[in-house]
């Protein structure tokens, strides 16, 4: 059995985002995909909040229900290529916790979309991509990190456009 492709994706956790992850599975060329949609949201210093705020917490706070919906529907879409989309938040752009996020994740590549303005959701948000940019390349290890353009938000029907405007089959 082939092992899975892991990249990673900087996300805001919003619909427009995922236009860059259709495009960056597009891209591959790997049978199976992992894909890790990260969003960076510093840890906060309160003692309070460390104990009581869990990624779960965290992350249904950031996900919408439309997001997770649409995350489905492109799992569903790319089915054969065993795609699985997995929703994580970094604590920190601290370079030594990126190196063993990265390692730890085993993650193959990154994919930063370089014109993409993301959506700050939290008081504590931070961009990953660009703190996995300034990495150097003994942090980097055997991970390839690939800028590329992204599509820049839509502003109009952005779930209509996702998906119907490319002329996919898609069954409820």
């Amino acid at each position: 059995m082939a092992k899975a492709t892991r990249v990673l994706i900087p996300s805001d956790f919003t619909i427009d985002s995922l236009f860059f992850v259709i495009h960056s599975i597009e891209q591959s060329k790997a049978e199976q995909l992992d894909v890790i949609l990260v969003y960076g949201n510093k840890s906060s210093t309160s003692i309070s909040e460390l104990l009581g705020i869990t990624l779960e917490d965290q992350l249904n706070d950031l996900q919408s229900e439309d997001f997770l919906k649409a995350c489905q529907m492109i799992c569903h879409r790319y089915e054969n290529r065993k795609l699985n989309i997995y929703a994580d938040i970094i604590g920190t752009d601290n370079p030594n916790y990126l190196h063993h996020y990265l390692s730890g994740a085993r993650i193959d590549e990154v994919k930063i979309p370089t014109d993409y303005q993301f959506e700050k959701r939290t008081r504590h948000f931070f961009d990953v991509g660009q703190a996995l940019l300034h990495l150097n390349e003994s942090k980097r290890r055997h991970v390839a990190i690939v800028e590329k353009p992204a599509t820049h938000k839509t502003g109009s029907n952005v779930l209509g456009d996702l998906f119907f405007n490319k002329k996919w089959d898609v069954n409820y």
